[in-house]
């Protein structure tokens, strides 16, 4: 089994790696999965993914030690119980004692993980389609893609609503980034806003390339696990900025994109429907002669076979009804690809403390016993730990039945008083199917900008 593990560190304001969302989601996904698990670990700087490397084997080998050392001394107390039952036995016809029952010991017991680094930056997109080749040469099958790399660029805290939100909504400044300084977005070199590059398009470059090894079995499906957040609003996008060029909150608005594209992608994926691509081809076709119109096939296929590695699908033919008001008499044929067994998923960890935002250590430090306070106090979204914000995204990646995770639902990591970890399971009740549409619609537009040039 192979799980792709999305952990990219992006840019200098993103979380640990060793620390963070991520890092955890290899421990557990390994220590909760059923089956022998090949992780790769996806980083932008070789030398902290090195680092996160060794830190993991050192921690699944110690976890293994305790785990032989739990067995053996299991199965002394087993035979010692079975000593004093053959004893019992043979001076009294009482039954012997009930044996207790034994938990299941992690996969990686008998079979530790095969952690592999591939450094990519997903910010970059020649650098994501570069990493997508790399894994298509090796890889048959991706059980598992974690979309988890994100940043959110601060340029320090808003000291006068820190001061009002102390009285006026002092949770608000342990759960929200509202206090945040966030800088308008900058445009890398492929000329799209910092925030949306990695937080979004980085990850749908990714995801439109390994679409091939994530299709599976409708019984299995490969799965898509996104990372969001609880402050991913609706309010903060805008359907004519949707890369959220001139929005006050960037992040905000990019976690909302993330949102719309995790639902919207499941209903293409199922609805054996022409992806954004080929909407936009189509569009763009119709509005010429007859004899453009006879050429949209061939262009549709060129942009299909880049997905599928040079495999085109089987063209289905459909009569456009304004399309033939054009030509007269010619029908146009788009290319339908058929039906995808993948699956996406959004999440939020609750509120990790980690180093996400850059804030100043002190900052960071009276966050964190402002955190613990608060949990103490009820407020379940305090996950403060990234093995606790890890929750939600397992979760999403190895329930079973695949029927019992719903699509709709954002999943969501939070604890109780004590530590107890709880899941919030919450609609996306403002969801609007054309306004998904339009975002990737507009996705992909760019992305075949990059992947015809």
């Amino acid at each position: 089994m192979e799980a792709a593990s999305h952990l990219n560190q992006g840019r200098d304001e993103n979380e640990d790696l060793t620390k963070g969302v991520g890092y955890a989601i290899v421990q557990r996904l390994v220590n909760e999965s059923p089956e022998p698990l090949t992780v790769i670990l996806a980083c932008r700087n070789k030398h902290r993914a090195q680092e996160a490397l060794t830190n993991l084997q050192n921690y699944f080998e110690k976890l293994n030690q305790r785990q032989r050392k739990h067995h053996g001394d299991n199965q002394q107390d087993h035979d010692k119980n079975s000593s004093e039952a053959v004893k019992e036995l043979s001076s009294s016809p009482s039954p012997s004692p009930k044996k207790k029952d034994q938990k299941r010991t992690p996969s990686f017991y008998h079979h530790p993980p095969d952690l592999k680094i591939e450094l990519v930056d997903i910010g970059s997109v020649a650098s994501v389609l570069a990493f997508n080749q790399r894994i298509r040469d090796q890889y048959r099958k991706i059980d598992y893609l974690f979309c988890n790399a994100g940043i959110l660029p601060s340029a320090g805290l808003m000291w006068r609503k820190v001061v009002t939100d102390c009285f006026r909504a002092p949770m608000d400044l342990v759960v929200r980034a509202d206090v945040l300084i966030q800088p308008k977005q900058h445009l890398t070199e492929d000329g799209i806003g910092n925030v949306l590059a990695c937080n979004v398009f980085g990850h749908y470059v990714m995801i439109k390339g390994l679409e091939d090894q994530l299709n599976k079995t409708e019984d299995d499906p490969g799965r898509v696990i996104w990372t969001s957040s609880l402050t991913a609003e609706k309010a903060m996008f805008k359907d004519d900025d949707w890369q959220g060029l001139e929005a006050k909150q960037p992040y905000e608005s990019s976690k909302w994109v993330a949102d719309l594209l995790s639902i919207r992608l499941n209903e293409i994926w199922a609805a054996q429907q022409p992806t954004g691509s080929l909407i936009i081809a189509a569009a763009e076709m119709i509005s010429t002669t007859a004899a453009g119109a006879g050429n949209l096939q061939s262009g549709v296929s060129s942009g299909t076979e880049s997905n599928n590695g040079g495999r085109a699908t089987t063209p289905i033919r459909r009569n456009t009804r304004s399309a033939l008001e054009k030509d007269g008499s010619h029908s146009v044929t788009v290319v339908i690809p058929s039906k995808k067994n993948i699956v996406s998923f959004t999440t939020q960890p609750g509120i990790v403390a980690s180093g996400i935002g850059g804030l100043a250590g002190w900052v960071v430090t009276l966050r964190i016993a402002l955190h613990y306070i608060l949990r103490i106090c009820g407020e379940r979204h305090q996950t403060i730990t990234g093995y606790h914000g890890a929750q939600a995204n397992v979760y999403a990646a190895l329930k079973s039945p695949i029927g019992e995770v719903d699509y709709r639902l954002k999943y969501g990591s939070c604890i109780g008083r004590t530590g107890k970890e709880l899941l919030k399971k919450e609609e996306i009740v403002e969801y609007e199917e054309s306004q998904g549409q339009m975002v990737v619609e507009e996705l992909e537009k760019l992305r075949l900008s990059f992947v015809s040039s």
